[in-house]
């Protein structure tokens, strides 16, 4: 069975003390670079031709997948801030994989860090990419932050999975392949914060130094938190199946309303912590009992797509602050519950910015005519000054200065209008015709009429 390979600790892990001595600059949205660390002619350089697939334009599978992990570091930037670029070395290469089961893919951070400056907890490992969002500054310059690497095995390959593919659209629509965005989502999470630095056949700290993922890994046998157990501790709560959970406060506020199974009884998410101890992924994973699947389960599952669902709530957990990509004054997970682009700041086109329709005016950030006069909400507000939740057909007079009421002056002015004694000005021409017709007669003065009661 295909499945994730947690991510792996890589022995550039050093205990680094870094001070930082300039103030933080203002958060951004974060910047991904990747840097392809593959020869010419294989992996992200791979020629072979390709035709474009679920929104990736890319003509070879090389640039298709370059593409892939350009797409899925877009999705992580528009969530989390970081004035630091997040660099990530990447490459693709032949990866465990037969006829029944595969390495997908592995991230995990280049460096951990503790005790820098801002630190939220001292004496506390944080991956290298958190700590430089949390410092404003790069803390380890010149080096990358995320090392990623992905099974090139997989594509072609009739001996590897039994012919199943990468699938490389943008789309989700894999049908029997792989998704690759999906495990890139979820690869990346790992390097960015979603794992932990312990050693878990005897339940060690590295270099007995705890990690920011332990501060929020809570055993409900014991009532402890993995960074107040001895190693002894650690090692028995690492196979307590059903009984580790994630009780940062974001995940569990993600988690309410949302999760119909994997929680304990005060809705925190559970983290797999199968008996025994499986390598990799135990405990730096949700619980593969979640309902609905989640991202971070250490198997891929049906139905998961580009929503991070309670994986950027963990990354907020441990240290990582919400973007507003798009500078529309709605952070990222807001614009998720909305339905809203995070990375347009008018998502409906319609002249008023996402956080003032919903800040400001009630309006509908996804509907540009939020009260269905035919008026645009930002033309309502911006031109004419009226109320984008009202419905302004039929309101007439007076002229030049409607006041908000249907009267029997309005009729005057439409029967006029109407007549052609009068000519109707832009606003007129759209609410004085009231079936929406696109004519101006002696239909719309009956309709108006009607609604007075005449």
């Amino acid at each position: 069975m295909p499945r994730y390979r947690a991510a792996g600790l890589l022995t550039r892990l050093l205990p680094v003390l870094l001070l930082c001595l300039v103030a933080a600059p203002p958060l951004q949205a974060a910047t991904f670079v990747i840097n392809n660390q593959d020869s010419p002619g294989e992996g992200f350089n791979d020629p072979t031709p390709v035709a474009p697939v679920g929104g990736n334009t890319g003509t070879t599978l090389g640039q298709q997948r370059l593409n892939l992990f350009q797409k899925a570091a877009e999705t992580w930037g528009a969530a989390i801030e970081s004035a630091v670029p997040i660099i990530i070395q990447a490459r693709f290469d032949p990866l465990s994989c037969d006829a029944g089961s595969a390495v997908l893919g592995s991230a995990g951070t280049t460096y951990i860090l503790r005790d820098f400056t801002g630190a939220p907890e001292p004496g506390t490992w944080y991956h290298v990419a958190l700590a430089n969002a949390i410092a404003g500054v790069d803390l380890v310059p010149g080096v990358d932050d995320i090392s990623a690497t992905f099974n090139s095995a997989i594509d072609n390959n009739n001996n590897c999975l039994s012919g199943t593919n990468w699938y490389l659209g943008y789309d989700h629509n894999h049908g029997n392949d792989i998704d690759l965005l999906v495990v890139l989502l979820h690869e990346f999470a790992h390097g960015l914060g979603f794992s932990g630095f312990i050693n878990l056949s005897n339940g060690s700290f590295l270099f007995g130094i705890q990690d920011i993922y332990s501060h929020f890994t809570l055993d409900n046998s014991t009532g402890l938190h993995w960074d107040a157990m001895s190693n002894n501790q650690r090692k028995t709560s690492a196979t307590n199946t059903g009984n580790v959970v994630w009780d940062g406060p974001s995940v569990l506020a993600g988690a309410a309303g949302f999760l119909t199974g994997g929680t304990d009884a005060a809705g925190h998410a559970r983290l797999y912590a199968p008996n025994p101890v499986q390598s990799g992924s135990s405990i730096s994973h949700f619980d593969t009992a979640a309902s609905p699947n989640l991202l971070m389960e250490p198997y891929i599952t049906p139905n998961l797509g580009s929503d991070l669902d309670l994986t950027d709530e963990q990354l907020i957990d441990v240290g990582w602050t919400w973007a507003d990509a798009d500078g529309d004054g709605l952070n990222f997970p807001t614009e998720q519950s909305l339905g809203t682009d995070p990375g347009n700041p008018d998502s409906d086109g319609d002249g008023l910015g996402d956080g003032e329709e919903v800040n400001l005016y009630s309006t509908d950030p996804l509907n540009p005519d939020s009260d269905g006069d035919y008026l645009g909400d930002g033309e309502e507000v911006n031109v004419y000054g009226s109320d984008p939740n009202k419905d302004d057909t039929g309101d007439l007079a007076p002229r030049g200065n409607p006041d908000g009421t249907l009267s029997t002056g309005d009729l005057v002015v439409l029967l006029r209008l109407v007549l052609e004694l009068e000519t109707p000005d832009a606003r007129e021409v759209v609410l004085s015709d009231m079936n929406h017709d696109g004519l101006l007669n002696a239909a719309d003065i009956t309709l108006l009429a009607a609604a007075l009661g005449l």
